[in-house]
């Protein structure tokens, strides 16, 4: 199978001022708000490590001090274990997350939030979402769309998770590991965070779940930003145009076309959701991911969810206050 996964990066950093610290950290984590206090009694140092591609990224960090601020996961999964006590998640909140040592967890994903930390040594792999997702929605037979992921892993899946961790962890360091084994680690450990973690109800619009459909289908998810054509999909999976289309159509499942159209409604439809109606417009939405037309859209998106997206995207502000459909604010560029 065609593969647009780049060659991976590794970075290294390490030092003893808290300034570039903060600096390197902030830069990670896509934050405005790290702050590092009181260091352990041997003195300030930190050190981070990290090897990845646009799809996996493997690292671990060490603070020899004290630190507190926000994390912004954009569009991101993170699983983390710290090898310490000390780190708590949400720590802003009625109900934080304490992370035991060496006891994975998946960050919150689609919001910031705050966390609270001793020094310790933390491990984390991050997976792009629309990779994640995908092989969520192949592994489920369903559309791919946001994961609703537990906090904590499904004790039954534990163990197979660690093992696979670890039997990965060779090839994930290694940038210049070979393409193909790359990748597959990345499957055999992406599939084995899901079962552990992932909790995500079925969205309704099911996918096919075997064989070249199943491939089609998990690489058109995955690659649905981009401008696409059943030429593509059929030199990413090798099939012919007619092959392609006969697969599909004895697996039941709609054109690959239509599929595509499918994923990008959802995947529009999700970022509205979590969208905020005084910096987000429906029209870069729309456009971001491959809506030109926008009336054609407007339509074809009330059939799908029964709303206007200007309603999805407002439906946030609504809740907050008080206000009924019809008295959200709207604009031209957002029906």
């Amino acid at each position: 199978m065609h593969s647009d996964t780049r060659t991976p990066t590794a970075t290294e950093h390490h030092g003893t001022v808290v300034d570039d610290a903060v600096d390197l950290f902030e830069g990670v984590y896509s934050s405005h708000d790290i702050n590092i206090g009181q260091a352990v009694a041997d003195g300030f140092s930190y050190r981070y490590r990290a090897v990845g591609d646009e799809r996996v990224t493997t690292a671990t960090s060490a603070v020899a001090a004290h630190r507190w601020g926000t994390i912004n996961p954009g569009r991101q999964y993170t699983l983390a274990w710290a090898t310490g006590p000390g780190m708590v998640l949400d720590a802003d909140r009625r109900d934080p997350i304490t992370m035991h040592p060496n006891l994975p967890v998946a960050y919150p994903a689609g919001r910031p939030f705050t966390f609270d930390a001793a020094p310790a040594v933390q491990h984390v792999i991050r997976f792009d979402a629309d990779f994640l997702e995908s092989v969520s929605a192949a592994l489920r037979g369903d559309l791919p769309g946001p994961l609703d992921l537990r906090t904590t892993a499904d004790p039954d899946a534990l163990p197979a998770l660690r093992r696979t961790i670890a039997g990965a962890a060779g090839t994930l360091w290694d940038p210049r590991a070979a393409p193909p084994l790359r990748e597959a680690q990345h499957r055999r450990i992406a599939e084995a965070v899901l079962e552990a973690f992932d909790q995500t109800p079925p969205s309704g619009i099911a996918a096919a779940g075997h064989g070249a459909v199943r491939a089609a289908q998990e690489w058109i998810a995955a690659n649905a930003r981009r401008p696409l054509t059943t030429a593509d999909v059929c030199r990413a999976t090798g099939l012919s145009a007619r092959g392609l289309q006969a697969a599909f159509h004895r697996a039941g499942a709609a054109s690959p076309m239509q599929f595509l159209r499918d994923v990008r409604l959802h995947r529009v439809h999700a970022a509205l959701e979590a969208g905020d109606p005084s910096t987000t417009t429906v029209a870069e939405v729309a456009r971001a991911w491959g809506f030109a037309h926008l009336g054609r859209f407007a339509g074809t998106y009330a059939g799908a969810f029964g709303e206007r997206p200007s309603d999805t995207l407002h439906r946030r502000v609504r809740r907050e206050t008080g206000q009924s459909p019809s008295s959200a604010p709207t604009a031209s560029t957002t029906t």
